[in-house]
């Protein structure tokens, strides 16, 4: 709306100063377009929002016509804390936009409050969405030299956290497990090393689990400084105490600087979350020949795990 007007403003006050009516009759342009902009009704519009593990998706759909969308959580009355605002320009014929956002440890997503405008702030349309209901997970694929898949039922106390369902716990943030008659499942044990890049090392961590999962592995984590975990802890004070137990696969996630332990476990998988630094991987090629010499691979990503396992 602004520019539209400055813009109006200033050719007939340039058109005034040089006596050009030529120049001054140009200020209809912006004029004429903020007319046919003021007279457009905003975009209908329909809301979705998702738990996506840790963050949140918003997707918007919309009919052709522009618009400028305010999203924002509506946060209680009493509450001093100024809720997260996007402001999202739509072009037309555009139909969908998609926002995503970390949501806060041990928040929900509030009430979310979307305004649309028409693109000079003349008209709007309000609405306010609830969370979608969480999914319930599919089953995970069968393990390797798993016979028969029985069920995913809740976690119960004594559960094997091999048999932790990670992909039901990705979408539904609750415990699940899976159930098979016949042989068990094959098993990977997560290795997260953060006394370094604590937050590469976990994200790479998450990364791991969820392609071994992918893959049909019971996945468990040991978190050094903390002790075996069914998932990640959100507070632990790293360090190199303790023991971790081989799995079928296991994979040590770190910077590997210096590296607590070199596991003599059959398939072992060390990821450095700093090699994505070409000079820090050259500085690190001694430890990296000690790794391998024990029979371990290295990686430099997590994703380069599905290629390598």
């Amino acid at each position: 709306m602004r520019p539209l007007l400055l813009t109006a403003a200033v050719l007939l006050a340039a058109g005034i100063l040089v006596e050009s009516t030529d120049v001054a009759l140009l200020s209809l342009m912006p004029l004429a377009a903020y007319a046919l902009n003021a007279t457009l009704e905003p975009p209908r519009f329909a809301v979705s929002r998702r738990r996506v593990g840790g963050a949140v998706e918003i997707v918007v759909e919309s009919d052709w016509r522009p618009g400028v969308f305010h999203i924002y959580e509506s946060t209680p009355v009493e509450s001093s804390a100024a809720p997260p605002r996007w402001r999202l320009f739509k072009p037309p014929f555009r139909r969908r936009l998609t926002l995503k956002y970390r949501l806060a440890e041990r928040a929900e997503p509030l009430p979310l409050v979307v305004e649309v405008y028409n693109p000079v702030f003349t008209k709007r349309r309000v609405a306010t969405y609830l969370e979608e209901p969480r999914a319930v997970a599919e089953p995970a694929p069968l393990g390797p030299g798993a016979e028969e898949f029985q069920e995913v039922r809740p976690y119960q106390p004594g559960d094997s956290m091999r048999f932790i369902n990670w992909r039901a716990l990705a979408k539904t943030g609750e415990l699940y497990v899976n159930r098979y008659l016949g042989p068990e499942a094959m098993t990977a044990v997560v290795v997260v090393d953060a006394r370094r890049l604590r937050g590469l090392v976990l994200s790479a961590a998450a990364e791991a689990a969820g392609i071994l999962a992918e893959r049909g592995y019971s996945v468990s984590f040991y978190v050094l400084g903390h002790g075996p975990a069914q998932a990640v802890p959100r507070s632990f004070t790293p360090s190199c105490s303790g023991s971790p137990a081989c799995g079928d696969v296991t994979i040590y996630v770190g910077s590997l600087r210096d590296v607590c332990a070199v596991l003599r476990c059959p398939r072992t998988y060390y990821i450095d979350v700093a090699a994505s630094n070409p000079l820090v991987a050259v500085r690190r090629l001694g430890v990296y020949r000690e790794l391998r010499s024990a029979g371990a691979v290295v990686l430099r990503e997590a994703k380069e795990l599905g290629r390598a396992l």
